[in-house]
């Protein structure tokens, strides 16, 4: 069941500013995109299913604002399997990359050893696979909500029909996910040495400041 156009197209514009902070300031508000990520997965599911059991829209909207503020709480409280979370999404994205480049069809458990190898690098190299899967998720919302935007012919609810042999402007997207996804992380990076060297500097000057002055 698709959304009509005038709230997939609101979808996309929200997609793409989301993507953009994301991808450029992930790492720095990692636990408010916890947040987001768990209200929009637990409410989005909620709604659709409660939508899809009662016909009734006011049912499906409270039922996914209730679900997706327990999702948010969830993923915030629960550190750690957020950061899984992020890492099988990059997997994933990832996963379906290596199959459009190779023009053939996913494999879904293929796809899952992707999203699995993703969380648990994640967990293992946590700032590391912060920057990157923040980066290159957001780049991703990026590229898909403008290529939507721009040719009408790529449907942001539809990824499988992005993966499959032949599909159109599959090259051109993947070049540009790559590239802005790589800006991202430098760019992440950067921020976030400085930062670390604001927080020591502060530090410092409030150890000096507590200290007792010599006679």
């Amino acid at each position: 069941m698709k959304p009509p156009p005038d709230v997939l197209n609101l979808l996309v514009v929200l997609g793409i500013l989301v993507g953009v902070v994301q991808c450029f300031f992930g790492y720095r508000i990692f636990k408010v995109l916890l947040g987001v990520t768990g209200f929009v997965v637990g409410g989005g599911l909620a709604g659709w299913l409660a939508y899809a059991n009662t016909q009734e829209p006011a049912i499906a909207i409270v039922a996914g604002l209730l679900a997706g503020f327990i999702g948010a709480a969830l993923l915030v409280a629960l550190y750690f399997v957020g950061i899984f979370l992020f890492g099988a999404i990059l997997g994933g994205v990832v996963g379906g990359a290596v199959f459009a480049i190779a023009q053939t069809h996913p494999e879904p458990v293929v796809l899952l050893v992707f999203v699995a190898v993703g969380g648990v690098i994640a967990l293992i190299s946590q700032k590391l696979m912060i920057i990157v899967s923040t980066a290159f998720s957001g780049a991703w919302s990026v590229v898909l909500g403008i290529a939507h935007i721009a040719t009408g012919a790529v449907a942001p609810t539809s990824f499988e029909g992005l993966l499959r042999p032949g599909g159109r402007h599959r090259v051109v997207m993947i070049l540009c996910w790559l590239v802005l996804g790589a800006i991202g992380v430098i760019y992440q990076y950067r921020s976030a040495k400085i930062t670390e060297k604001e927080k020591k500097a502060r530090l410092t000057g409030q150890k000096l400041a507590a200290s007792p002055e010599r006679p």
